[in-house]
């Protein structure tokens, strides 16, 4: 980049891509498939491509990287990277072209990867996102930090293929990007899917031959609290969400003054275009429907690594234990006896893990229950002989974030408990081949809120929890109902109710929904969601529902997208009947994870020597 590209960074590469033959040809293709006029359809490129533009100075950028470290400072303690991973990112990202694809839980996330990066001798990244955050005046000092403002679902052709021509521009240049693969906050905690459009248009960029290669870079940004979370939880309930503008910025700032704890920026194994999309020629060559499938391979594989990297916190494994406990508060000994379990399930396979969830003190303990309560996450109750700790009230969806950034890890533990049950009611003969069947019919229905390996590395990732639990858990599963409680009492760790009630109720809530409504010809989706979150209200006055953080307008969109992947939701001749079996098998599912839950609590009661630790029901 030379001294005049830097004092005028608007114009860096603006006029070279707008007058290069290849995407000239491409818009006058647009114009004739469009029906447009050609001069018109240019002059309109050319409008985009100024909206799009992006440089660098050093001086706004320098001023952004402390202006970011002032932001994170105000709340946390330091932004913690781990140097190995660091320098083998800054290896990689010296010899190839990459693209650094984040998980995107915060407005912070983008301050803790440019303050991060700086810190670390990392090179500056060109930043992907919304048109929405453009706003004045920091709009225009963005896009003097290597930030490019893009419009999400832009449906014109000139848009899109202007889009898609500056992409693979940036790429040639080899300037290492950056965007949320998400595309957007993860409202729930959870990884959500990934969105294709960018990744299609470095796809095809490789396929042209831009780049002889390119590493896709997985990076997970973590806190140990986070302020954003009562936002979140407001939105699940149907509030709307907050428009970005400068007084909103201020209010944000001001927001993040506390103490949350850290920040966690973790990378994952790199992913490679070549490995992933094939050779140049054969990428070419492909169809369609080849390159689609291609596409979502890689985006999945990113995501997998993505979740493959994120730490767990002494957040997630506290909220998980109080939420377990139904609504009850839990004393601290109560509270040591259902941890143990999952820290050792997580040391036992060296998933990654933070100081603070080393909770094997009961300093540790309270320092996590004293952040939550700060927070109004949780509340305490001390007048009593006992100490006890619970969910705040109206705090059960902000609880759930923290657990739901975990879920991903006891996944497969969950499913073998729930596939164990419900193959134990089966014939004798046929309870081994009726284990995989219900793994699999569960991985079914959870696949549109968790990302699933193919079906091989599915099953035997069950099977091997399933060892987990019992190594002799063939012979207890022939012994029927009877071999598989006595499996599940002494187990080292029991999950599936902890972590999978509150997805499945929100599906048993559609169901439902859908059940009462037979015989209607389709349905709105923002008045299908509403009929949920009313009956989801009603379910949990009555005491129906045990999860308060069922009750998500997020989590009901899940279950309608599960619903229509099944023909469900426009009805057909037996659409009646198929929403019925739909709801059957659900509630199933949570008849299991009662079954579970009772285990797990007596399990807990003996181990305190104290009743009523979670509730009977």
């Amino acid at each position: 980049m030379n001294a005049t590209q830097r004092a005028n960074p608007a114009s860096v590469g603006i006029e070279d891509l707008a007058e290069t033959p290849e995407f000239l040809a491409a818009l006058a293709k647009v114009a004739r498939e469009s029906g447009r006029d050609e001069a018109t359809v240019v002059a309109t490129a050319r409008r985009y491509l100024h909206e799009l533009r992006s440089g660098h100075s050093d001086l706004v950028y320098s001023w952004l990287v402390r202006a970011g470290r002032a932001l994170l400072g105000s709340g946390y303690g330091r932004i913690d990277y781990d140097p190995v991973q660091a320098a083998r990112i800054r290896e990689l990202l010296q010899a190839s072209p990459a693209v650094v694809l984040s998980s995107h839980k915060s407005y912070l996330d983008g301050g803790a990867l440019t303050v991060g990066f700086h810190d670390h001798g990392l090179p500056a990244l060109t930043v992907f996102g919304g048109i929405n955050m453009s706003f004045w005046p920091l709009g225009s000092l963005w896009r003097r930090a290597n930030m490019v403002f893009i419009r999400r679902g832009g449906d014109d052709p000139v848009y899109r293929c202007t889009l898609r021509h500056y992409l693979a521009h940036l790429v040639s240049q080899r300037r290492p990007l950056q965007w949320f693969i998400e595309g957007t906050r993860s409202r729930t905690g959870k990884l959500g899917p990934p969105r294709l459009g960018l990744l299609a248009y470095i796809a095809d960029a490789y396929r042209d031959g831009r780049i002889e290669d390119l590493q896709f870079v997985p990076v997970s940004v973590s806190y140990d609290q986070l302020q954003e979370v009562t936002e979140y939880a407001g939105e699940a309930r149907g509030a709307a969400k907050t428009a970005e503008s400068l007084g909103w910025l201020m209010r944000f700032v001001r927001a993040q003054r506390g103490r949350f704890g850290t920040v966690y920026v973790r990378f994952g194994e790199p992913v490679s275009a070549r490995t992933m999309l094939g050779g140049h020629e054969d990428a070419a060559a492909a169809g369609p429907e080849v390159r689609k499938l291609a596409l979502q391979k890689l985006a999945f594989e990113v995501s997998c690594r993505i979740n493959d990297s994120i730490p767990i916190t002494g957040s997630a494994l506290v909220t998980l234990t109080l939420l377990g406990a139904r609504g009850r508060s839990l004393t601290l000994p109560q509270i040591h006896a259902a941890i143990p379990g999952y820290l050792a399930f997580a040391r036992r396979r060296r998933l990654p893990m933070t100081a603070t969830a080393a909770l094997d003190s009961d300093a540790a303990v309270i320092d996590v229950l004293e952040g939550l309560i700060a927070q109004g996450v949780a509340r305490s109750h001390a007048a009593g002989k006992q100490a006890v700790f619970g969910i705040a009230p109206e705090q059960y969806l902000a609880a759930a974030y923290y657990r739901n950034t975990i879920v991903h890890y006891f996944l497969s533990s969950a499913i073998a408990e729930l596939a164990l049950l419900g193959a134990a009611e089966h014939a004798s003969a046929h309870r081994l081949a009726a284990f995989e069947a219900e793994a699999l019919g569960i991985r079914d229905l959870l696949k549109f809120d968790f990302f699933f390996r193919d079906r091989a590395q599915f099953v035997a990732g069950v099977e091997s929890e399933a060892e987990t639990l019992a190594p002799d858990w063939r012979e207890q599963l022939a012994s029927g109902p009877d071999g598989i409680a006595s499996l599940l009492g002494a187990a080292p760790m029991l999950c599936s109710d902890m972590m999978l009630r509150s997805f499945l109720e929100a599906y048993a809530v559609t169901a439902e929904v859908l059940t009462s409504g037979e015989g209607t010809d389709s349905f709105e989706l923002s008045g299908f969601l509403d009929r949920c979150m009313g009956l989801g209200n009603q379910q949990l006055l009555q005491g129906r529902l045990r999860s308060p953080e069922a009750v998500s307008r997020h989590l009901f969109h899940s279950g309608i997208e599960l619903a229509r992947s099944r023909g469900l939701w426009s009805p057909v001749a037996d659409t009646g009947v198929r929403r019925r079996e739909f709801a059957t098998h659900i509630q199933a599912l949570l008849r299991r994870l009662s079954i579970v839950h009772r285990i797990a609590v007596r399990r807990v009661e003996h181990a305190t020597g104290a009743a009523g630790g979670g509730g009977r029901r």
